[in-house]
């Protein structure tokens, strides 16, 4: 029963990665609000970034507050559900002018960072409702769930409120109603699938609060260094160089689906369904294998296979069919080194660390995540979409030999 609840929390928030960050809200504040679609992904990827850098220096503070108080890991999770959902709903005013550039992006802003401050507590729940042998799987039950939960939602805001040509509820179409309406769609959704989780959690489970007064940054010096790098230190920074390179996976594959094969829109949100249907078998199947073997073998193979897969797609794969393949390579082993990294973190930390842990975890995975964007736009510039794909394979063999010096953490 934890585990579902635990999972269905992944199934109802990725609606909001799917339909606001991924394919409808950020494409039509490009389209319609800035008019400019080169300038408006710009500005929609700046403002992701200044969120990012926002969520690396206030989550292991926030972290450490919900390690202070009893059940402060759900209490908080909660706050930032709830916000993520009302803030998303404002998406709603951001008519089609240029004049609502700058506030579509405060909502942008503001709901993300409730979206992925939620995270941090959400993910620092995983050893509280897991027993020591199955920590793995229910780690990759939550990532399915999130994957399959975006097939719903997309086939619903798709065919029901973008495509027909008459849009339902009397929502006037030359207006864009039927698109800002979606997020009013997002934010049900999120509610509704995350509320079970939530209430169940508030009375049944129970967090111990931490009565250590020792200041924040103390607490953290003490999770990373310890007269030398722990080995919570060491997993971060080889996380956090591995994690540039998802980012350039997750956030790029549609545009180069685009520039290099000639997808079209209605493919790519098929290759998207397609690919999330294989990510759900995948983690499944890697939550398994990961209560089986170390957390830290299973990352390594990982990114083995994803270096494989990109070395393939820029160099050797020349049809559609070719990069089908390969991206449901891909998706297979995204979810699955996300799963296990997860496990691994939940694995180091002790339970009175869980929160701030957590939070260096948010940490260690923002604080460079301009570096694979930038370094693949950057040789994709002076050369090609190909070559540029071809370089982040770089930080994967950077984040390899970084996780090679980890030592070995067996699952509990």
């Amino acid at each position: 029963m934890k585990k579902f609840l635990y999972g269905l929390y992944d199934f109802a928030n990725s609606s909001y990665t799917a339909v606001i960050i991924t394919f409808v809200i950020s494409t039509y504040f490009a389209k319609q609000i800035v008019g400019d679609v080169q300038l408006g992904a710009a500005y929609w990827q700046w403002t992701a970034g200044i969120c990012g850098i926002l969520i690396a220096l206030t989550g292991p503070f926030l972290g450490n507050l919900a390690d202070k108080k009893k059940n402060g890991q759900i209490y908080y999770l909660q706050i930032f559900t709830y916000l993520c959902i009302f803030i998303t709903c404002l998406f709603w005013f951001s008519k089609p002018n240029s004049n609502f550039i700058l506030y579509t992006l405060i909502i942008f802003l503001l709901s993300n960072f409730c979206y992925e401050i939620s995270l941090i507590f959400y993910n620092s729940l995983l050893k509280k409702i897991s027993s020591e042998k199955d920590i793995g799987t229910t780690s990759g039950i939550g990532f399915g769930l999130g994957y399959l939960g975006t097939v719903p939602i997309l086939l619903l805001v798709l065919y029901v409120f973008i495509l027909p040509e008459k849009a339902p509820l009397g929502l006037d179409k030359s207006n864009f109603e039927n698109v800002r309406f979606v997020s009013f769609v997002v934010a049900a959704w999120f509610l509704f699938f995350a509320l079970p989780m939530i209430i169940y959690f508030k009375k049944n489970i129970f967090i111990q609060a931490n009565e250590d007064q020792s200041s924040t940054l103390k607490k953290m010096k003490e999770i990373l260094w310890d007269q030398k790098l722990t080995v919570v230190g060491k997993f971060l920074i080889a996380r956090m160089i591995y994690a540039d390179a998802l980012i350039v996976l997750i956030s790029g594959g549609g545009v180069y689906a685009m520039g290099v094969f000639g997808y079209t829109f209605e493919e790519i949100i098929k290759l998207a369904i397609s690919a999330n249907i294989v990510a759900l078998f995948g983690v499944l199947i890697g939550g398994y294998l990961n209560d089986k073997f170390s957390s830290k073998s299973i990352i390594l193979v990982c990114i083995i296979a994803l270096i494989g897969s990109v070395i393939y797609t820029s160099l050797i794969a020349q049809t559609k069919l070719q990069f089908f393949v390969s991206v449901m390579v891909v998706s297979i082993f995204l979810g699955t080194i996300q799963s296990a990294s997860r496990v691994m973190m939940s694995n180091l930390l002790k339970d009175n660390n869980l929160g701030k842990g957590f939070g260096l975890f948010a940490f260690s995975g923002r604080i460079t995540s301009f570096i694979g964007p930038l370094l693949v736009g950057t040789m994709t510039f002076f050369f090609s979409q190909r070559i540029g794909l071809l370089s982040c394979s770089l930080l994967f063999i950077i984040g390899f030999v970084l996780m090679l010096k980890v030592e070995d953490v067996k699952n509990n």
